[in-house]
């Protein structure tokens, strides 16, 4: 086996490999639809394979069936994807700097907002409601994980806070009488 062979083998058990993990789990790509990035993978089969004829060598991966055209529009895990679209948008909906930001929008002036970005911030949520509306699945996929977007909701809140003078309270528990009194009435002990 000459070193051409065995890359151009490599490759057809590479390519192989990834159909197969995008058939069953599904890719990232933000922009496109598995059954597009299979479709993608199986032509690079089908090129590897002619690859491997002109070079006359036929190893064991050459014999497996090239995968048929999937549905450009084909989506591993759909189910999946739609559930956990599902819970994020529920996690967002109680996030306590989501609801900050969308309480508090009416404080910051239009050129501040859009220096912060809070419509694009605020937009995921109103977004991803649209996505599950729509069943897509593409764009639902993108939420899978909501810890991305609450860090930018976060992120978006300190912004806000500095920008109208709010500083985040961290404090937890009940306030006692004498709390409310002395932020009331400036009463000093």
């Amino acid at each position: 086996m000459t070193k051409e062979q065995k890359e151009a083998e490599k490759s057809l058990i590479d390519s192989f490999a990834r159909w197969d993990y995008l058939m069953e789990y599904g890719g990232s790509d933000p922009n496109w639809e598995d059954g597009c990035n299979l479709n993608c993978v199986r032509n690079h089969i089908i090129y590897q394979k002619k690859n491997l004829e002109e070079l006359e060598y036929f190893p064991d991966i050459y014999n497996r069936e090239t995968p048929q055209e999937v549905d450009n529009k084909f989506m591993a895990r759909a189910d999946e994807i739609r559930e956990h679209a599902k819970q994020s948008l529920i996690i967002y909906k109680r996030d306590r700097d989501y609801l900050y930001l969308v309480n508090n929008r009416h404080k910051v002036n239009k050129k501040d907002a859009e220096h912060i970005h809070i419509d694009n911030v605020i937009g995921y949520v109103t977004g991803l409601e649209m996505f599950i509306k729509q069943d897509n699945l593409l764009r639902m996929r993108l939420h899978e994980h909501p810890e991305r977007y609450q860090e930018s909701f976060k992120q978006c809140r300190i912004k806000m806070e500095k920008l109208i003078g709010e500083p985040k309270v961290e404090k937890v528990g009940q306030l006692s009488i004498m709390d409310l009194l002395g932020t009331q009435f400036d009463i000093v002990s």
